[in-house]
């Protein structure tokens, strides 16, 4: 009876752990840019190292301009404890959300928790893809 009591109290005190974590997390906010060799909205949210973050799976869903759908979004990879700092690079939003899901610590509605990385860790999702996009 003991293990069971053990492993109840365990499973609370993980969800409060993650209940913690939401709370605490950085929620990512987009910010909209006007693209500049064609017509049409850009939006991005920035990914930063060593931080907790809560973003939306489908943003495309939350928001929009004017009522009309934006269709190109981008989390751009941000470092912050390298000396050389700066942009990692940057990801179309959904192949990132696909590479980040690892990272996944919850998902609810349509928000996803993702734990804390590593410089290294950001980098390695760049595997086979281009560090710029725009």
């Amino acid at each position: 009876m003991g293990i069971f009591s053990k492993s109840k109290s365990r499973r609370g005190s993980d969800a409060e752990e993650i209940g913690k974590r939401w709370e605490e997390a950085y929620r990512a906010n987009p910010r909209v840019y006007e693209k500049e060799c064609e017509e049409g909205l850009l939006v991005g949210f920035a990914l930063t190292e060593d931080c907790d973050s809560i973003f939306p799976l489908v943003p495309e869903e939350q928001w929009k301009t004017d009522g009309k759908r934006i269709d190109n979004w981008i989390i751009t990879m941000v470092s912050l404890t390298k000396p050389q700092g700066g942009v990692i690079g940057q990801m179309e939003y959904h192949e990132a959300m696909s590479r980040l899901k690892p990272f996944f610590i919850a998902e609810s509605e349509n928000w996803a928790l993702i734990r804390a990385m590593t410089h290294d860790e950001m980098d390695g999702l760049f595997e086979g893809l281009p560090r710029k996009l725009f």
